[in-house]
């Protein structure tokens, strides 16, 4: 994998396909290789899909400094000029739509189009404080251990009871991959720490860039930061002239419930936005 410097980081990435250059980002302290293959094998076909592992987590460097999502712009921003791209289409899964949205704020010349997935402004009033770490996550690391937290939280929050009885290969691929890059426990709640102190909403008007915002119809769980349908309608009316579609019958995991339908989408969208 090639590397580029960030900030004082080393950041890990990797390119496959051809064409234009479509950014992948993942979500809470997930690494690159969190993204199923045949997602970006589909993806491939069309754009040069580039997936990097964020500060912290599989072989990109942690650093001292407090973690927050405009530094991880600034990281993926530095993995789209290492790779030789003046600019992508972004698309952004739950905190990665967080990270995002800084990408356009920060560089907007640097993205074609955004695609913000389960994703929100920031957390809403009386889900956590701003900055700090939700009593659940605390607690669910206290009581469960890393590795089960992370298990319990996957299969809850990204599949549908129906989607884990019939393919649960799926749903134990997801946490091998997230656990084979995991980051060490300080680096997993810098980056809740970052996700909970995201708040854009005093610069969406800053979002340039064609906006397409997607939710599984069933991702209403009152997590960290709120349900992420309420937060995806949220983004929806801040961000001007952005586009909401509610995917039926999927939670968190869009990306990896449905990879036939939402490799699709994300095709069509990237191809009408050029």
């Amino acid at each position: 994998m090639p590397n580029t410097i960030s900030q004082g980081a080393e950041i890990s990435f990797e390119a496959a396909g051809s064409g234009p250059a479509l950014l992948l980002v993942g979500g809470t302290a997930y690494a690159g290789s969190t993204w199923h293959p045949d997602f970006v094998e589909r993806l491939a076909r069309h754009n040069t899909v580039l997936t990097f592992d964020h500060r912290g987590t599989g072989k990109s460097s942690g650093t001292p400094s407090t973690y927050t999502t405009e530094l991880f712009a600034h990281d993926a921003l530095a993995v789209l000029d290492a790779a030789g791209f003046g600019s992508a289409h972004v698309l952004g899964h739950s905190m990665g739509g967080r990270v995002a949205q800084w990408m356009a704020v920060l560089r907007p010349e640097a993205v074609t189009s955004l695609i913000l997935a389960g994703s929100g402004p920031g957390a809403v009033d009386g889900a956590a404080s701003y900055g700090g770490i939700p009593l659940t996550v605390a607690l669910g690391l206290i009581e469960k251990g890393f590795d089960a937290f992370i298990a319990d939280l996957q299969r809850r929050t990204f599949f549908t009871d129906e989607f884990a009885r019939t393919k649960p290969a799926m749903v134990h691929w997801l946490f091998e991959a997230f656990w084979a890059a995991r980051p060490s426990i300080e680096d997993y709640l810098k980056h809740v720490q970052a996700r909970q102190a995201h708040n854009i909403r005093m610069r969406v008007d800053d979002i340039k860039a064609p906006t397409l915002i997607v939710v599984g119809s069933e991702d209403s769980h009152i997590g960290a930061t709120g349900s992420h349908v309420d937060q995806s309608t949220e983004l929806s009316k801040l961000i001007p002239h952005s586009e909401l579609r509610i995917l039926a019958g999927l939670k968190h995991g869009i990306f990896w419930e449905d990879i036939p339908g939402s490799t699709a989408l994300v095709s069509q969208w990237a191809a009408e936005h050029k």
